[in-house]
């Protein structure tokens, strides 16, 4: 484990870039996930949790610092769960697909509490839907189901099914969840209205207008003067 766990060993988790917390029900193998990614391999065995693990930024593609967050309700209460919930930059709701009830919990329970406690800092945090076991099953007969959840949630950045047994999707999960971080569409781009955000077109307004008066100035120090260009 641990080339990744000894080079984050010196670092507080207060100095990661983006901060990732995985959540779901009891068994649906977040913890798997997690030490699958450190050792590149599946263990049958595994603790009910693991201390958050930081990820240097040389070992990472977007080169960030990152820290992850495993979160179990056996070892943790309801507070410290809202706590980590607002710590967290992007959370990873984590399902089996296997299992119909860990999906319908992620509608009734974790989405809904996600959005109560980050909206009450006006800010939205970026969610990925992790379906694990795909080993069991092969290809998700859920699809439909989830596309619907992704429509419903506009919080729901992507969804990526996986296996922390054969290893399918795992590092996927993790770039996911730092791009969501470090590119965040939400702040551009309306999904139910298909539309620009207010504070997207107002700044891509300026960069155009600052573009045309740079245009403007260059025209005008090769001698030419265009007075209808610069009012405008």
């Amino acid at each position: 484990m641990t080339n990744i766990e000894s080079a984050g060993d010196n670092q507080d988790e207060n100095e990661a870039d983006v901060r990732i917390l995985l959540v779901g029900e009891s068994g649906v193998g977040k913890t798997s996930l997690i030490i699958s990614l450190l050792e590149d391999e599946f263990h049958d065995s595994v603790p009910a949790r693991i201390d958050h693990v930081m990820i240097p930024a040389d070992v990472t593609p977007e080169r960030v610092v990152t820290s992850i967050h495993d979160y179990c309700a056996r070892e943790q209460s309801k507070e410290e769960l809202i706590l980590e919930v607002k710590a967290a930059n992007v959370i990873c709701v984590v399902y089996s697909i296997v299992d119909q009830s860990s999906i319908e919990m992620v509608t009734s329970y974790w989405l809904p509490l996600i959005k109560q406690h980050t909206l009450e800092n006006s800010a939205m945090r970026p969610v990925i839907l992790v379906g694990n076991k795909s080993d069991k099953q092969g290809p998700s007969k859920q699809m439909e189901r989830i596309l619907s959840i992704m429509n419903e949630f506009e919080e729901i950045e992507t969804c990526v099914e996986c296996s922390a047994k054969t290893m399918q999707n795992i590092s996927e999960i993790f770039y996911y969840a730092q791009k969501a971080v470090i590119y965040p569409i939400h702040q551009l781009y309306i999904s139910e209205d298909r539309e620009l955000t207010r504070k997207c077109k107002k700044a891509l307004v300026r960069i155009f207008k600052v573009r045309h008066i740079s245009r403007c100035v260059l025209w005008n120090a090769r001698g030419f003067f265009f007075p209808s260009l610069i009012a405008s």
